[in-house]
């Protein structure tokens, strides 16, 4: 009688420790990537569209205002130049870059930073990238141009150095 409820104490706790092991198998994980594709740079249709008081990018993920054309995800052209964002950060302060040519931005985060990017002067429309995403931006007018990194969900600055650049355009 007394071997018998230790065998059921025991096959109770090996059941409970076996419950408890595994309940971490279930839950979501933030640093899970949970939108990645085959080369991790197309931008999927729930991801286009910014946060209110922003504008929404058109389904065939191109904006163009005259002097800078963005292409969000992998359908842009050939980039001369590639910019990482990483720690809400640009890899670089500043580029010196001709007329016509193009840079693509690509999110380098680890976690599930989105970032939202800003035109000061208003020479592109803002726009967003989850982590492992890109854009092409490509400038057709002279001129300087600085692209602010912004935080998605309250659309204001990280307030770093970095989060800044300053792109010349001759």
């Amino acid at each position: 009688m007394v071997k018998s409820k230790a065998l059921m104490i025991l096959a109770v706790l090996v059941l409970l420790f076996a419950a408890v092991s595994l309940s971490g198998c279930l839950g979501g994980d933030d640093d899970a990537d949970n939108n990645t594709t085959d080369n991790n740079t197309t931008v999927p249709e729930n991801n286009t569209t910014v946060p209110e008081n922003n504008t929404t990018v058109p389904e065939n993920n191109t904006t163009t205002n005259g002097s800078v054309t963005v292409v969000i995800g992998e359908d842009g052209p050939e980039p001369s130049y590639f910019v990482t964002i990483k720690d809400q950060k640009f890899n670089t302060a500043s580029l010196s870059i001709s007329k016509g040519e193009t840079i693509r931005f690509m999110n380098t985060e680890t976690r599930n930073f989105r970032h939202l990017y800003h035109s000061e002067d208003g020479a592109f429309e803002d726009f967003n990238l989850n982590p492992r995403y890109s854009a092409t931006l490509t400038f057709d007018a002279a001129g300087t141009y600085k692209i602010d990194l912004l935080n998605y969900y309250t659309n204001e600055s990280f307030n770093d150095a970095g989060s800044t650049l300053t792109v010349t355009v001759a």
